[in-house]
């Protein structure tokens, strides 16, 4: 079953325009594994108009079931100025996440199943978008949707040389994880930066504080507003009674919103 499912997503045409919604598989030479991309475009998608092209992690689960529509009852309202580009992994996406999402830039953690995110990047960067963009030239900006660990990528994201997106969207980020690396690399990328060109917003639920999340991001925002980067636009909406799941939808719709513009 599972192989005639790999295979009939390598028939269909990478990034077609011929549907609304095209799958295809793609492998990168830097994770050395093969990821799922869907693209979705608006109804009456247009070759003379221009588009956010939304980038978002954990394309069949979680965050992907609501932003693509897994039912009718769950199933976010995509402005129609945005094109979507999940990636999702393919087996086990529980141990694939830890390995593309966590980094370990500072503590090089040796293992080949973990704090890999700097491949992960080099996937988006060298693989990903400039074959997205070769049949997508139509694009307004970039913007980076992630949740839980993808939240964190998100977030390190920011940190790199190169400034792969125009707006950041992280949903609890799991800043606490591999001993709150994110604060390691920030603290040393502080250390040459006094400018961070980038604008983020933070989303977290009022109710994760068990999960270390609620805790965690707090410092790291607390940490990157004080000191007050040149450029850097950086908000944190704290979503009341949310959790680490409910916080999804409200999160993905002021996400959406913040893109009609």
């Amino acid at each position: 079953m599972v192989r005639r499912l790999i295979l009939s997503f390598i028939l269909l045409p990478l990034l077609s325009f011929s549907q609304v919604t095209e799958t295809d598989t793609l492998y990168s030479l830097y994770v050395k594994d093969q990821f799922v991309i869907t693209v979705r475009k608006p109804p009456g998608f247009s070759k003379t108009k221009n588009y956010h092209h939304v980038y978002i992690t954990d394309g069949s689960v979680g965050i992907g079931d609501y932003i693509l529509g897994k039912s009718d009852s769950w199933k976010a309202t995509i402005p129609s100025n945005c094109v979507i580009i999940a990636i999702s992994h393919m087996g086990d996406w529980h141990d694939k996440r830890p390995r593309d999402f966590i980094p370990s830039d500072i503590s090089k953690n040796p293992s080949e199943h973990f704090g890999k995110a700097d491949l992960f990047y080099q996937f988006l960067k060298t693989e990903l978008i400039p074959k997205t963009e070769k049949k997508l030239t139509n694009k307004i900006s970039r913007a980076f949707i992630g949740h839980s660990f993808g939240g964190l990528f998100c977030l390190y994201t920011l940190l790199k040389e190169d400034k792969l997106f125009d707006r950041h969207f992280a949903i609890s980020p799991s800043c606490w994880a591999n001993y709150n690396e994110l604060d390691k690399i920030e603290e040393e990328f502080a250390k040459t930066h006094k400018t961070l060109k980038a604008n983020v917003t933070i989303y977290v639920g009022g109710l994760e504080f068990l999960n270390k999340v609620l805790p965690s991001t707090r410092r790291f925002y607390h940490t990157v507003t004080k000191r007050k980067y040149t450029g850097l636009q950086i908000k944190k909406d704290e979503i009341g009674n949310a959790n680490h799941f409910s916080i999804r939808k409200p999160a993905v719709d002021r996400a959406f919103e913040a893109l009609k513009d």
